[in-house]
């Protein structure tokens, strides 16, 4: 039995010359859209390093005292716990004339905070949590 079998192979990646697919705008633009969603939310190197680094915990002791200074997100507060036991000794907050807390700094007996809206720096000296005039530089 001599039966020649034709198989009709057409590639489905390859269209003839002169004819592109109908839908391949809606393809192009489909890619574009994708490619435009992962730059917004894949976190790169670049953009990362131009975000300010907030730093929200601060350790800090002398003789007489070993705090631990945190940043309360929920209520915006500065809030003071003894880091041998961990129990809260103060609560720091907009009665005690600190802005919506964002970020805290030390550096020797003086920590730095700054405000959520305000751009301003306050100061304040440690241990006695009590701020410190700044002059507005």
């Amino acid at each position: 039995m001599n039966t020649q079998i034709a198989l009709h192979h057409r590639s489905l990646a390859a269209w003839p010359p002169g004819h592109l697919p109908r839908s391949l705008p809606v393809i192009v633009l489909l890619a574009l859209l994708s490619a435009g969603l992962l730059w917004w939310c894949w976190p790169a190197a670049d953009r990362a390093a131009e975000a300010p680094s907030t730093q929200q915990l601060v350790h800090w002791q002398d003789a007489d005292h070993d705090w631990l200074l945190v940043v309360d997100p929920a209520t915006r507060e500065l809030v003071v716990y003894d880091a041998t036991d961990g129990r809260p000794l103060e609560r720091l907050g907009a009665d005690d004339g600190l802005p919506d807390v964002q970020s805290i700094a030390q550096q020797g007996s003086w920590l730095f905070v700054t405000g959520r809206q305000q751009p301003k720096v306050r100061l304040l000296k440690l241990p006695e949590l009590q701020a410190v005039a700044m002059s507005g530089r």
